[in-house]
């Protein structure tokens, strides 16, 4: 049975997170905008409150991002239970040698009692300074995560990682006694990781999705998952928008999407999720054979750095992250 994008707006499905019993929803709002849109914080915070009084029940920051202040606020005066909320926040590989710090930044911050799922931002560990280092780092990330694990309390009801691949989590859990609850990364139809989430759910680690809606690409300046006619045909199929076509499909595969928006009435649209036919999920997830790959990583400036006369992912190439082999094979 499909349930189109007009039902009603307290539809969200929930994942099953088997590895703590806990439910987790589906859609959640992304707050990456704050920092690098035009936002300002009170725009911010009304947005942010409108989607939790729209049914929204899972708010994703990071204290790279620089509103964790605003989503806290945002939280503490929206008039629905703290309890009701999931927040998610991320510390940066600045604060890999002490990540008990980076969890007292997070709720000073936020003026939260507590965060309920606190995660390692990216695998790559950079010195107190924000300098990258090369692979591994100092300390590696699976001894940052060793420092994680005593975190978890009442203050801190989860630990997670964010933008890992099966490469660095097999390193990580080779001594984890604590398995991440989740894993966010970047995950749309034109870099589906078809390989990465089976190996995650395997594990128990849910999935979540950052830009499950892509992003231009440098030779044509358009989107192909917003107007490629492989996505545009199918949205008017489910009588939806394109964007809710492939937050609905990232669902249906088991994923956590948390969409970004200021405008409310995208907001609102976002969570209005879709019933997709196997078929048609199973078509979306191999469009990339047809229309091409795309991995966003290296058009985000703030990620870049020249070592070396090499350009870098903050010290590492797509070979350390275990995005690819050396051929260029992609893994995930």
């Amino acid at each position: 049975m499909v349930c189109n994008y007009t039902c009603c707006p307290s539809f969200v499905t929930h994942a099953a997170d088997r590895n703590a019993g806990r439910s987790i929803p589906a859609v959640g709002l992304g707050t990456w905008q704050g920092q690098f849109g035009t936002d300002t914080p009170d725009a911010v915070k009304e947005s942010i409150i409108h989607a939790i009084k729209f049914g929204y029940r899972l708010v994703d920051t990071a204290q790279y991002y620089g509103v964790e202040s605003v989503v806290g606020e945002a939280i503490r005066d929206c008039g629905v239970p703290r309890a009701e909320i999931t927040v998610v926040t991320k510390f940066w590989g600045d604060s890999a040698h002490d990540p008990a710090a980076a969890l007292e930044r997070s709720l000073t911050a936020m003026g939260l009692d507590y965060i309920d799922i606190f995660m390692m931002h990216w695998p790559n560990t950079m010195t107190p300074n924000g300098e990258p280092q090369a692979y591994p780092g100092s300390p590696p990330y699976w001894e940052t995560w060793k420092k994680m694990e005593p975190l978890v309390s009442e203050r801190c009801r989860g630990i997670a990682v964010s933008n890992f691949t099966q490469k660095t989590l097999a390193k990580l859990l080779e001594v984890a006694t604590v398995i991440p609850l989740v894993n966010e990364v970047e995950l749309h139809a034109l870099n589906p990781n078809l390989k990465l989430v089976p190996y995650c759910l395997d594990k128990g680690i849910r999935v979540i999705s950052w830009s499950t809606l892509g992003s231009e690409r440098h030779e044509t300046g358009k989107n192909p998952i917003i107007t490629d006619p492989l996505f545009t045909d199918m949205a008017k199929k489910y009588a939806c928008p394109v964007g809710v076509l492939s937050l609905s499909w990232a669902v249906a595969r088991g994923i956590v999407v948390i969409p970004k928006s200021s405008k409310n009435s995208r907001i609102e649209e976002n969570i209005r999720l879709v019933t997709l036919t196997q078929q048609d999920v199973d078509i979306l997830s191999h469009s990339a054979d047809t229309i091409g790959r795309m991995r966003l990583i290296r058009r985000i400036k703030g990620l870049l750095y020249e070592i070396d006369g090499k350009e870098t992912i903050m010290g590492w190439d797509e070979y350390d992250f275990g995005f690819e082999d050396e051929k260029g094979t992609w893994l995930c």
